[in-house]
């Protein structure tokens, strides 16, 4: 995917041209040519948005399935069962360090939790909705929270530990640091100041935003122009809209992920 260009060459431009945009709404924008070259860098081109758009979730759905994939595997051993931290941590420990950054923990059924960062938790996970879907033997995937522990917006990934019998023995889980991975994801796409990417899901709230001053900001209450494209967004499984937020133009393509549940979306930022 993208990231494999990184360090030869720089995306500054894209193109959005795709089926699911309409007729008369292609625009493009180019800041220079195919041809030609900054001193000391590789070729700029122009990017479909299509495949922009593609790429963000690839890569964004990517990381969060692999810390998803690394808990599950963790689960299913005898230390996960035992309920030993101490036979557990160390292991966790190496689940943080092959994964994008995040605060990874071990719960109890009765809520009781450690991380790898902070050992015994005075906190509670019990009363998280989350929770639940934990001690009913379900996965957790990217539900936003303001972390207990460290005060961070994240996103849950979350396996239950299950025993021979099926019974819940505790769980494994992450707090991903939203503004975190979204730094990971602007530095792998290489993107240009004008191309902007986010996600958000059903409340809506905003989760990965090329601009971290956003995260965790409800955009129903950026405008009405902002509310009325989100509104549509969500009543849609993927399209193109048009919209002004800071005084410009924002036109994006998005689409649902059925991995998260989020919707993504990949655009740019028109000059006045």
């Amino acid at each position: 995917m993208l990231n494999c260009l990184k360090g030869r060459l720089r995306i500054c431009s894209f193109i959005l041209t795709a089926a699911l945009v309409p007729a008369g709404a292609t625009i493009s924008h180019a800041q220079k040519s195919a041809s030609t070259t900054r001193q000391g860098a590789g070729p700029e081109f122009s990017l479909n948005g299509r495949v922009g758009l593609a790429s963000l979730i690839s890569l964004s759905d990517g990381h969060l399935k692999k810390m998803a994939d690394s808990l599950a595997s963790l689960a299913a051993t005898d230390a996960a069962r035992s309920g030993d931290w101490e036979r557990l941590k160390g292991a966790l420990a190496d689940v943080g360090k092959t994964n994008v950054p995040a605060l990874i923990w071990f719960a109890l059924p009765d809520g009781s939790f450690w991380s790898v960062e902070e050992g015994k938790s005075r906190e509670s996970l019990a009363t998280r909705p989350y929770f639940s879907k934990l001690l009913a033997g379900q996965r957790v995937m990217c539900d936003l929270v303001v972390s207990k522990t460290t005060g961070k917006s994240v996103a849950i990934i979350a396996v239950p530990i299950l025993r021979a019998d099926k019974t819940v023995a505790g769980a494994l889980g992450s707090s991903v640091y939203l503004d975190k991975l979204s730094a990971v994801l602007k530095e792998e796409m290489d993107l240009d100041a004008n191309v902007i990417f986010y996600s958000f899901n059903g409340a809506p709230l905003l989760a990965l935003v090329w601009d971290p001053s956003l995260i965790f900001v409800e955009p129903k209450k950026l405008g009405e122009g902002v509310a009325k494209a989100f509104t549509e967004m969500l009543s849609r499984e993927q399209g193109v809209v048009t919209y002004a937020f800071r005084d410009k133009s924002r036109t994006v393509l998005y689409r649902k992920s059925p991995l998260t549940g989020w919707w993504y979306a990949f655009g740019l930022v028109q000059d006045e």
